[in-house]
């Protein structure tokens, strides 16, 4: 009989505190950038008539022995029937097998390994005096973001914009709480992303939000909203004028990545993106060298990074007993 173990979100949030999600995204890069990683493009699909996408992300990590699918949809519209606006299933398969071995809500993975996707590439690129975080945006990945940033930053003050000014006061109350550091609600998107050490934009916008004339020296961004066809939150000068490009996945990031635009507008060529993240953690590349540096990370993320961070998941339920054991195939 084949044992399948089946979490739910409680059960999930559990299993993966920021500070393990972070290591698993680390590895995740590390073990793509060795060539130990196969991922086939992202599948997208649009769902216009409803305002929804549904992007399917699959591959298999060779050090964790396991294959996984993540489906994960926006469906922005959601709100108005009190339900998420993201939704998340991953599966893991055995790499020598294929027998499934868990079945899992992957919306909590995703928020985290997304999260920590950010925090990971801000540790390589970012000043190591950075506190004053610019966010735009105030959904989950605004939150995520931010306390995955926490794990590696002594954050000072955060600043928010959300076309929302709902959205944005509450995320002022609550991640102030959160935080107990000052939250900043900014009225326009300048004044939130000016004055600041890390910008992390995280909206679904396809059109330019942040212009190129408000970025300033020295300063990181982690461009983290643009992971479809059309997707835009840089203005695509932006990547023209910065110092380092770095990507997750250039084969990614050149077709859904914020990257795409500067790309087809001929601002750059591939040649010009300096790295994939994981060359610099393994040190075949250089992170940040200067104070004075502009740099960018363009996340359209990995199936590795679902992959990884399930596998912290799946080990802990199995440690902690906890989870539905059922029996998926009859053999």
């Amino acid at each position: 009989m084949s044992k399948i173990i089946i979490l739910s979100q409680n059960e999930v949030k559990s299993c993966l505190p920021m500070s393990e999600a972070i290591r698993a995204v680390r590895e995740a890069y590390i073990a793509f950038a060795k060539g130990r990683v196969k991922m086939p493009p992202v599948m997208h699909l649009d769902v216009s008539q409803y305002n929804g996408e549904v992007d399917i992300k699959s591959g298999y990590i060779e050090d964790l022995g396991l294959i996984g699918t993540k489906i994960a949809s926006g469906f922005y519209e959601n709100y108005k029937l009190g339900l998420p606006p993201g939704i998340a299933v991953i599966i893991l398969m055995d790499l020598k097998t294929s027998m499934p071995v868990a079945i899992m809500d992957g919306t909590y993975v995703t928020a985290y390994r997304t999260g920590a996707a950010g925090a990971v590439a801000a540790k390589a690129l970012a000043r190591k005096d950075s506190n004053i975080i610019g966010v735009v945006g105030a959904g989950t990945q605004a939150r995520m973001q931010v306390l995955a940033l926490r794990e590696v930053f002594s954050l000072k003050k955060i600043k928010v914009w959300d076309i929302n000014t709902t959205e944005r006061d509450r995320y002022v109350e609550e991640m102030s709480e959160q935080l107990k550091i000052p939250i900043e609600p900014a009225e326009d998107i300048k004044n939130a992303v000016t004055e600041t050490d890390i910008i992390v934009t995280v909206t679904p916008s396809r059109k330019a939000l942040v212009m190129k004339e408000w970025i300033q020296e020295g300063v990181h961004i982690n461009a983290i909203g643009a992971d479809g066809p059309g997707k835009q939150e840089l203005d695509p000068f932006i990547v023209k004028r910065a110092d380092k490009v770095v990507v997750d996945s250039l084969n990614q990031c050149r077709i859904i990545g914020e990257i795409q635009h500067a790309l087809a507008d001929g601002l750059i060529t591939e040649d010009d993106v300096y790295a994939e993240i994981g060359k610099i953690l393994i040190g075949e590349k250089i992170g940040r060298e200067t104070n004075e540096e502009i740099t960018l990370f363009d996340a359209t993320g990995l199936a590795a990074q679902d992959i990884a961070a399930a596998n912290i998941v799946y080990k802990q339920a199995k440690e902690k007993g906890i989870g539905r054991v059922v029996s998926l195939l009859d053999i």
